[in-house]
Formats: C-alpha cells, sequence, structure tokens
C-alpha cells in the first residue's frame, strides 16, 4: 500500500457508501454467494459425468448437507497431530536452508550496500523489507503446492486415510503445519534484518576542540570528522551540549567530556532521527485557477505521465488549499530558538517542481503560504520558503502577524483566530511566485506532523503485512494442489500472486465503471453492445429513451457488479505491501493492520471451504 493511498477508516472501507463504493463486507458476501453458485454449478457438472443426471442431484445435495455436521465436528487433537506431521514435512524438506541461504546473502550484502550513499536508510530498508519477502514466499509456494500431490504420488497419504481423520482436518493440519514454518523463517530473517540494519549504521564523528569557532549568542561552531562517508556541521550551546546538522538523514547529539581537551573534550554519540515513523494529520485539497476562482479538485495538467500531481502557476493567484479538521493543542510542539521556547505547529512540505525554463537550477523554486480562518477570514501574512522537493519540514509559529493592518489585533493565534471555533478547521494556502514556474500538489504531500512514533513498531507491522501475505499464498497453494498436480498448481500459484500484485489497478478499473463519472463504459456491456450489433447503432449514438434500454442498462449493471465481485476472488497483495511505509519513515496506521486482518480472515474462512469440498471430492484411494 503506497503512502499516496487515502486511508479509509475501518467502518467506511468496511461498510458500503452509497454512490462511492461497495464496501468490504458487501464485496465479501457478494463473492461468496457467486462462489457458492459456481461451486454447487461446477459439482453438478463433474457428478453428471461420474453418476449420471438422477444421481448428481442427490449426490451434491448430499455432499453439503453432510459437509455441515462435518466442519463442526473438526476435533483439535487431529489437527494439531495432522500440524505436526506437515511441520515435519517442511522439514525434512529442507526448508530451513532458505534461511541460510538469506544469511550468506545478508553477509555479502555488507559489501554492496553503500552507507555513504545521500539516502542510506531507503537504501538499507528497501532491501531488508523486499529481499526476504520474497524469499519466503517463493518457499511457502512450494511447499504448499507439491505437498498433496507428493503424497498422493507416492502413496503415502494412505496412512492418514485409514485413520479417523476427515478431509478438513487434512487441510487445517497442513495449512496450519506450512503457516508454522513459513513464521519461524520469517520472524528470524527479521529479527537478523534488524540487527543488520542496526549495524550498517552504527557509528560516530570526532570533534577536535581546538578547531572551533565562536558563533552566535556564545555558540561554538565547527565540523566533524568523516566518518561512513559524511561530515556534519555542529553547534556546541554554552551550556556544553550541542547537535549536529542533518545529513545522510539522521544527526548527533553532542556533550562535553568534562576535564578533557582535544579529540576528547566533545562526545559525539549515535546517529538519531535515522529510523522514523511520522504520524500525518492529511486535510483535503482544493486548487483555485490563475485567476484565484473557480475552486476545483485537481489544479493544471503539466502532461506529465504520473497524474497524482497535480499543478499550480507560478507569478500568478493560482494556489493550493489544504484544509485541516480539528486543529488542537496537542498538535503542537515546543521549539527552543537560543533562550526562547515557542509553540510551533511542525507542518510538512512534499512538493512537486515542474520547469518551463531552467534558471539557477542549484536553487530551489520560491513560493509563499499563509494560515487562513474558512469562516472569519482571517489571515496571516505570507511567509516565504523555497522549495526543495524533498520533505521540508516547517515549524509556523503559534503567534503570526496578522495581513491587515488592524492596530487592535496586529497579530493572531493560530489555534484561536486562524482556526474555527466549530471543528478547529484551518486552511493552509500554497502559492508559488516564480512566473513561468509550477508547485506539483496532492493531497497526501502536505500534512501536519502529529507525532514520531517508535519505528520498531513500525516495523513489526510491516513484517506482519508479509506474514499475512505468507498465510494467503499458502492457502491459495494448498488449494490449488487439492485438484492440480504438482507443476500446474505451483504455475496457478505464480499467477496468483501476479494477479495480486496488479489487483489494485484491475479493481479501481472495475470501481470506475461501476461508480465512475460515467456509469457504464462507451458502447454498454455486453446486453446494450448485442442490441447494438442488431440495430446497427455506433457506440456514440443513444439508443433513445424506451423502457426496454434501461432494463438493457440495468442488466449490465449486474454484469459489472458480477465482475467487481470476480476481481476480489483474488486478494490484493498491494493491500499488504506496507514497505512504502516504513521506508519513508510514516507510521503504518492502525486502520491499515486492521483491514488486512479482515481481508485474510474473511479468504481464510473461504478457502478453507473451497479446500475442504477439492479434498473430500478426490479420488485418492486407488
Amino acid at each position: 500500500m503506497g503512502i499516496e493511498d487515502t486511508i479509509q477508516p475501518l467502518s467506511e472501507w468496511l461498510l458500503p457508501i452509497p454512490g462511492q463504493q461497495l464496501g468490504g463486507l458487501l464485496t465479501f458476501l457478494i463473492a461468496l454467494v457467486i462462489l457458492i453458485v459456481c461451486g454447487l454449478v461446477f459439482g453438478f457438472i463433474v457428478s453428471v459425468f461420474r453418476n449420471g443426471p438422477f444421481e448428481a442431484f442427490y449426490a451434491v445435495f448430499g455432499t453439503a448437507v453432510k459437509s455441515v455436521p462435518e466442519l463442526l465436528s473438526i476435533s483439535p487433537r487431529r489437527v494439531w497431530a495432522m500440524t505436526w506431521l506437515a511441520f515435519q514435512e517442511a522439514i525434512r524438506k529442507k526448508a530451513l536452508l532458505v534461511f541460510a541461504l538469506f544469511m550468506v546473502v545478508l553477509l555479502f550484502a555488507g559489501w554492496y550496500i553503500n552507507p555513504s550513499a545521500e539516502q542510506p536508510v531507503r537504501l538499507y530498508l528497501t532491501f531488508v523489507l523486499t529481499f526476504p519477502k520474497w524469499l519466503v514466499l517463493l518457499l511457502v509456494i512450494a511447499l504448499s503446492v507439491f505437498s498433496l500431490p507428493d503424497d498422493i504420488k507416492r502413496r503415502t497419504i494412505y496412512t492418514i486415510y485409514t485413520k479417523p481423520v476427515l478431509p478438513s482436518e487434512l487441510f487445517l493440519g497442513r495449512l496450519f503445519g506450512f503457516v508454522g514454518v513459513g513464521t519461524i523463517v520469517l520472524f528470524a530473517m527479521a529479527l537478523v534484518s534488524y540487527i543488520f540494519l542496526l549495524q550498517g549504521f552504527n557509528h560516530t564523528h570526532y570533534i577536535n576542540a581546538d578547531e572551533l569557532v565562536a558563533g552566535e549568542n556564545g555558540t561554538l561552531i565547527g565540523e566533524t570528522t568523516e566518518a561512513a562517508g559524511h561530515k556534519h556541521a555542529i553547534t556546541v550551546y554554552p551550556d556544553g551540549n550541542g547537535e549536529t546538522d542533518r545529513t545522510h538523514e539522521h544527526r548527533h547529539a553532542i556533550s562535553t567530556n568534562e576535564g578533557a581537551s582535544g579529540d576528547e573534550k566533545y562526545v559525539v554519540h549515535g546517529p538519531t532521527d535515522m529510523f522514523q515513523a511520522r504520524v500525518r494529520h492529511i486535510g483535503t485539497v482544493r486548487f483555485l485557477d490563475r485567476s484565484g476562482k473557480n475552486a476545483a479538485p485537481r489544479g493544471i495538467n503539466v502532461g506529465k505521465e504520473w497524474e497524482y500531481f497535480s499543478y499550480i502557476e507560478g507569478g500568478t493567484f493560482g494556489a493550493a488549499i489544504f484544509s485541516f479538521e480539528d486543529v488542537n493543542e496537542g498538535m503542537l510542539t515546543e521549539v527552543t530558538e537560543g533562550d526562547e521556547t515557542k509553540q510551533m505547529l511542525p507542518v510538512e512540505f512534499n512538493l512537486s517542481v515542474f520547469r518551463t525554463y531552467k534558471g539557477i537550477i542549484t536553487e530551489g523554486i520560491r513560493g509563499n503560504y499563509y494560515l487562513k480562518n474558512p469562516e472569519t477570514g482571517a489571515r496571516s501574512i505570507a511567509i516565504p520558503f523555497t522549495a526543495k522537493e524533498v520533505s521540508d519540514l516547517h515549524y509556523i509559529p503559534r503567534t503570526l502577524s496578522n495581513f491587515k493592518a488592524d492596530s487592535e489585533k496586529p497579530e493572531l493565534d493560530l489555534l484561536e483566530d486562524l482556526a474555527t471555533e466549530d471543528g478547529g478547521r484551518l486552511e493552509l494556502w500554497i502559492q508559488c511566485v516564480e512566473p513561468g514556474q509550477y508547485f506539483g500538489v496532492a493531497q497526501n504531500t502536505v500534512y501536519i506532523l502529529e507525532a514520531n512514533r517508535n519505528f520498531t513498531m513500525n516495523y513489526v507491522k510491516c513484517y506482519l503485512g508479509i506474514w499475512f501475505q505468507v498465510i494467503l499464498v499458502i492457502t491459495f497453494g494448498l488449494v490449488f494442489s487439492t485438484f492440480l498436480n504438482g507443476p500446474v498448481a505451483l504455475l496457478a500459484s505464480f499467477l496468483a500472486l501476479g494477479y495480486g500484485s496488479i489487483a489494485g489497478e484491475v479493481k479501481g478499473l472495475a470501481r470506475n465503471v461501476i461508480f465512475g463519472e460515467k456509469t457504464g463504459w462507451y458502447g454498454g456491456g455486453p446486453a446494450e453492445a448485442m442490441v447494438r450489433l442488431f440495430t446497427q447503432k455506433n457506440i456514440m449514438t443513444e439508443l433513445g429513451d424506451y423502457f426496454w434500454v434501461d432494463v438493457v442498462k440495468g442488466i449490465d449493471m449486474v454484469f459489472a457488479f458480477m465482475i467487481y465481485a470476480f476481481v476480489n476472488m483474488l486478494p490484493d497483495y498491494g493491500m499488504f505491501d506496507t514497505q512504502g511505509f516504513v521506508v519513508d519513515g510514516y507510521n503504518i496506521p492502525f486502520a491499515v493492520v486492521t483491514e488486512q486482518l479482515v481481508t485474510v480472515l474473511g479468504f481464510l474462512i473461504a478457502l478453507v471451504a473451497v479446500g475442504y469440498f477439492f479434498l473430500k471430492s478426490k479420488e485418492i484411494a486407488a
């Protein structure tokens, strides 16, 4: 799941929103009904060829009726026995050698991953979150798809079927056993990767006290020695403590060693602010055109293929307006400037820049921003800034100068004057001041920085998403292996995994067909296309205002809903891939983890039932 995606609360994600989405729960129920109907039809057709048309109905009906008490009589002891057998089978197949391979790659990775790169944290995190994931997924696919076909081929499964073991218990045992192996391997990889991550950035610098020079307000300024391919500018305050600037995505704290001199007088501690889990308070954005009017949800399209950013034209009245709800005291942070401590609102900019002429390429594009009360119209003076095209944190003072020349109120309080009394709504206006240049803005690119959470917990949540993928891949592999041979089941598992990687785009296309500006598509669905074919009308010609036209379009809309349900039959693995949050230093919201868990449980319920019926109908004994 990319950081560009809008994170919905669990209730909104789960329940339908008229005219916008079906919701996770309704989509699951529709897909479940379609699965049951297709299963009954498929079972009836197969039974017709096996038993004849008269016995087919009784065979399918009897299997469905008998499955209910059988599924309710699952024995935890027998499931545990099957789980232990599957676990031992995976160990005998040298599944743990994958971890040894991972360790070998990790040892050599330290030679090639350069900690002196401009963004070393992103480099390391991308490696330790991507390589283990695909290694484990390949392992569990191989374990799950060949397990049952190999047992049937070698006839070792007869030993199990002579015992009082139900097909559901056999399926669950294999599932839990392989999930256990995958969990152990993934946990070991996550732990070793975390240690590798911390050790890769464990460095320090030294300061020669004789090389420091006097700065402002009694400070000492200078530079550290070089380590890991970089140096830091330093500031030592009158109390003896100090800090470095932020270079290579980190900084260092400095303390004084009393009584020492030279290189030992100042102690540079380990890197900080390197691994972050920032919590974003995201608002909504609207755009004004170059005349400062005609508010719209999107700005100018400059012709770039990636349409995530909308652009505002420089040197005009065009603006991007961010509206933040519930701005409160808790969002303010205390910042020390010299001897004074001020309350400030941390706002982070991640703007894109489009240049129509190069200008001074080493300098950014100038802009300004100001805060405004959407109800009273009170606004602050414009604050200049330079777009850096990287994460740029701005601390906005709580007290700002009034834009209007008001002798009675020359300054405005951010919470009392600029935020509304009802709901704490605050507007942030951003403009580009250089003519011919453009600022690229999107909803998630400007936000209030609420907090910086624990990175370790964020790392765990990311690996939890990988673990959910492991569970789904194993379950699909076992289901495929109940009715396909090993190589074909392997191919099916790879196809399911490949579709899951692009499922978000496919679902988005289906949603646009149903909930887009045009409820349908040019030429209609299969029913309308057939009508147009017989009436010789092209796709742009209206069919007319007749009763049967509404009936035809209604049939096509039902078809579109069925397509939308079918594309949800396989999981969207993109929703489990949260490495973008961790790599970019953003906290993974709890709602994302909850949605992942609910999705996995929904697929598990359906897939275990499908696997049970396929395994029960399989003729194993000779």
